[in-house]
């Protein structure tokens, strides 16, 4: 219980701050929105393009271990998106936000301190560790395609063709999606970034973290408030199914994948434990910038990360008896 205490902690710390500063009455009421604008811009593009483009080309050929990496948040996305257009009929902005909630992890604020404590000094740990804090942008690109078609981004304009209109916009008018094909790319070629641009890269792209943070804490009382003022009823049960699908269905579904295919016991504990943590922060900034029921996100992510606290333990005891840590 102390491991995943001590890694969760400093998350609500930060959201904390956030709390307070609202309270105190510090930043001005756009505060919020203008953070996760900076997040998803510029600081979350710049941290990937710095991740992706040191990623070793070795690791990067471990299909089993990708396949249930990247199968189990697609597969909880489509479960929690078709959930809700089917039994809560709502628009699909809530869907999409349904769905991230149950299949974007916190890999990186809670699963790597995580796995940092259980395997102290064991390299191979920490980078199956960091290149599943590369998964969850899969279904977040999901998400804000979806999203910016549904606010309109892709309006027909005389004299240009629909296919250009459409990589303009989903494309070219998405940085993390260009950030961690860029990444990719230098990581394939083995070159990696300049060294001076790669430090810039990330002394902005570390400020990600706690931006996120601060700025699901600047409202979140209120967010709270009216997610269950608003759910006509139905908050109780909406809130358990995705918090049921994020921190069980989502690393069951991961072990199911890897186990027959056979990868590496360290590999699938690793992947299984780090697909176990709560929702990533990026669902309620995403929420947030676009509008869509950004007091429903920020009350999965604070109910998610919290519940974690125990089915984090009980992953981490399981995974220890089967003989895969």
């Amino acid at each position: 219980m102390l491991v995943a205490f001590w890694a969760v902690l400093p998350v609500f710390l930060i959201i904390g701050m956030g709390v307070f500063l609202r309270a105190r009455d510090l930043l001005p009421d756009s505060a919020g929105k203008v953070l996760g604008l900076y997040v998803l811009k510029l600081a979350l593009p710049l941290l990937l393009l710095h991740v992706m483009a040191q990623a070793d080309r070795g690791t990067l050929a471990h299909g089993g271990f990708w396949l249930g990496a990247l199968g189990a948040p697609l597969g909880c996305y489509a479960l929690g998106y078709l959930a809700d257009r089917l039994f809560c009929r709502r628009g699909a902005g809530a869907a999409v936000i349904s769905g991230l909630g149950c299949s974007a992890c916190n890999t990186a604020f809670v699963g790597l301190p995580i796995v940092e404590s259980l395997f102290p000094g064991n390299t191979e740990a920490l980078v199956v560790a960091g290149l599943m804090t590369l998964t969850p942008n899969v279904v977040v690109i999901l998400g804000q395609v979806r999203l910016d078609l549904l606010n309109g981004v892709t309006a027909w304009e005389e004299g240009q063709s629909r296919a250009w209109i459409l990589f303009r916009a989903l494309v070219l008018g998405n940085p993390i999606l260009l950030s961690t094909v860029a990444g990719l790319s230098l990581a394939v070629a083995g070159s990696g970034l300049w060294a001076p641009l790669d430090r810039a890269c990330a002394l902005v792209g570390f400020t990600a973290a706690p931006c996120m943070l601060v700025a699901l804490g600047l409202d979140l009382g209120q967010k709270l408030r009216l997610a269950l003022t608003r759910s006509a009823g139905h908050a109780f049960w909406r809130q358990a199914w995705l918090v049921g699908c994020k921190l069980v269905l989502c690393p069951l579904l991961c072990w199911l994948i890897m186990a027959p295919l056979g990868v590496e016991p360290l590999w699938l504990g690793v992947g299984v434990l780090m697909s176990a943590t709560g929702t990533a922060l990026v669902a309620s900034v995403l929420a947030q910038v676009y509008n869509a029921l950004p007091e429903e996100a920020a009350f999965t992510a604070v109910l998610s990360n919290g519940a974690s606290l125990v089915t984090l333990t009980l992953c981490i005891l399981l995974l220890q008896s089967s003989g895969y840590f």
